[in-house]
């Protein structure tokens, strides 16, 4: 098939960029002819042997891949992007191309916004990168592929620690991996510092790693001042280094291999990579038990959310309860005091996480998809079935509670 795939470049190292890379390579292993035109403003280029061609000068790359689509007479397009600030004729002009719509969109609200619901309308392919979004799908009556996010589990795998890279020998190393770019902080910056800031004064023999920028240069939160307030250090990779794609996915894997466990006290996510990612490396996870994170844990905590937030989507997202999360890391650090945490765990994550293996998810969801379009077919018939089997290729973990229960044990997180 000639397919057009929308996203953010193959060379990005963010969650579009890296999800782009895997699935267009493989599709054209497939035999596939593939070009990803990019919602940046840049040059057509060759990276790789992917070939990237301009968006145009208008917003996020729709003029382009409009204009494409007509160009090299495509047979699909795959925008793999938030759609909400897509116009609401985009399917219909491409149908009128001859290159019907996949929104592959995320859905990080519960329930999905109005205005992403508009627009999704309008795709004749929408696909679902989660459970979460496929029941969402299911109950705004769409009918919907489910294709998850994946991880390359030969690079992503259990590797020795390498506490030094935080100068944490014989210390307790909780990592965060998330971008620091909102001002609503979808990604939930004051619960995690919260969170960890009260765990810390107990547990002064932890180390706190945040991959991401530290300031509010881009939008986000000064994480620095934040953790002053509870007398904590915030271990950070070096910015240069990091813009410049230098912590390529391997040191990815060497990073998280080297956390004891993961938090991640999202608001709301649309899929949430760096959760698979920990798990593929045999490490636990904290994450808040909403939207899409509520079932990627094969091995960790889920935490309750204690309200919600209301945004300009009109919609809403979690507030998650921190009291919960404290507890999370007692019992977290419980076990690695005993040596327990990744004898009980790391199996269990890994082979939660290699149910997402790239490899897979493209022979098992994408070449099925791919078949229905190219033979004028689509039928939703065991949709929900093939996500929910997707799943139970995972493991559940269910350890003994901590022995001493906390005053606030009633609203109990749920630990897989």
């Amino acid at each position: 098939m000639n397919i057009i795939w929308h996203s953010a470049p193959a060379y990005f190292p963010t969650g579009y960029g890296i999800q782009t890379k895997n699935f267009v390579s493989r599709l054209i292993s497939l035999g596939h002819d593939v070009v990803i035109v990019t919602t940046t403003d840049t040059m057509g280029m060759m990276w790789q042997g992917l070939v990237h061609l301009p968006g145009g000068a208008g917003k996020y790359g729709l003029d382009g891949t409009r204009e494409w689509a007509k160009r090299l007479d495509s047979d699909l397009v795959v925008t793999l992007f938030d759609i909400w600030p897509f116009p609401l004729d985009f399917g219909e002009v491409l149908e009128s191309l001859g290159a019907p719509w996949a929104a592959y969109a995320p859905l990080d609200h519960d329930p999905a916004p109005p205005a992403v619901v508009k627009v999704l309308r309008s795709a004749k392919y929408p696909i679902a990168m989660c459970p979460f979004a496929m029941r969402e799908m299911e109950r705004l009556r769409l009918k919907s592929h489910y294709i998850p996010h994946g991880v390359d589990t030969q690079i992503f795998t259990p590797l020795p620690q390498h506490k030094e890279l935080f100068d944490a020998k014989d210390k307790f190393v909780v990592g965060v991996v998330a971008s620091n770019v909102e001002p609503l902080d979808r990604k939930g910056w004051k619960s995690t510092i919260d969170a960890f800031g009260r765990f810390f004064q107990n547990h002064p023999d932890s180390r706190f790693y945040a991959h991401t920028a530290l300031t509010r240069a881009e939008g986000g939160f000064d994480l620095v001042g934040m953790s002053e307030e509870y007398g904590f250090k915030i271990w950070a990779p070096d910015m240069w280094q990091m813009m410049s794609g230098a912590i390529d996915e391997a040191k990815m894997a060497e990073l998280y291999s080297s956390f004891d466990v993961l938090l991640m006290l999202t608001r709301g996510e649309g899929f949430g990579i760096p959760i698979i990612e920990a798990q593929a490396c045999g490490v636990p996870v904290i994450v808040t038990d909403f939207t899409a994170p509520s079932d990627l844990v094969g091995a960790g905590w889920k935490i309750p959310i204690a309200g919600k937030r209301w945004t300009p989507m009109n919609s809403w997202w979690a507030e998650p309860d921190v009291d919960a999360a404290v507890e999370a890391l007692e019992e977290a650090y419980d076990l690695w005091k005993a040596g327990k945490l990744r004898t009980e765990m790391r199996d269990k994550a890994r082979s939660f996480a290699e149910g997402f293996d790239f490899n897979l998810i493209v022979e098992n969801h994408w070449v099925p998809f791919l078949e229905e379009v190219e033979h004028g077919k689509k039928s939703n018939a065991g949709g929900g079935q093939k996500a929910l089997q997707h799943l139970s290729e995972g493991r559940i973990h269910n350890s003994q509670q901590r022995e001493k229960k906390s005053k606030r044990s009633k609203r109990r997180r749920k630990k897989r």
